[in-house]
């Protein structure tokens, strides 16, 4: 329903009386704009690595706090791209603001940036940068030789 004109989105969300959540498949600021500003969208989910970086999603998380829709950055990956989301929405976030961790196992997640939930927090850290500083010598077990 991605490319769904914005009426059919709208008639969505008149007829849900869950709140909609988007945005991690969205690309570019003219598509974010149409949902933010249709009225429709209660979430947005930029994704940092698939439209924008932190630059574009910065972009996007002001558009949506001026509009009153929460910002909740989509990244299911490796830990760097955590890293980004988590200071994406550090810096950009408001109070109702969610960050989208994913549950499943993921060496590449875990082992790049640990990440310790107390109460439903999390602390992005206080390093320069996005935080992350990768161990390479703890990440040996995953690489892969390219022939």
């Amino acid at each position: 329903m991605a490319d769904a004109p914005p009426s059919a989105w709208r008639a969505l969300a008149a007829a849900c009386a869950v709140p909609l959540a988007a945005g991690e498949n969205l690309r570019g600021e003219t598509a974010f704009g149409e949902a933010i500003d249709g009225g429709w969208l209660s979430y947005v989910q930029p994704d940092v690595g698939k439209w924008g970086g932190i630059t574009g999603c910065r972009r996007v998380a002001r558009r949506a706090a001026m509009r009153g829709v929460t910002l909740c950055p989509h990244w299911l990956g490796g830990g760097i791209g955590l890293g980004a989301s988590l200071h994406l929405l550090a810096a950009m976030g408001t109070a109702g603001s969610y960050a989208e961790v994913d549950a499943n196992p993921n060496p590449l997640r875990e082992e790049v940036f640990p990440l310790t939930l107390l109460g439903g927090s999390a602390n992005a850290g206080d390093a320069p940068g996005i935080g992350v500083e990768p161990d390479l010598l703890r990440l040996q077990a995953y690489r892969v030789a390219m022939r």
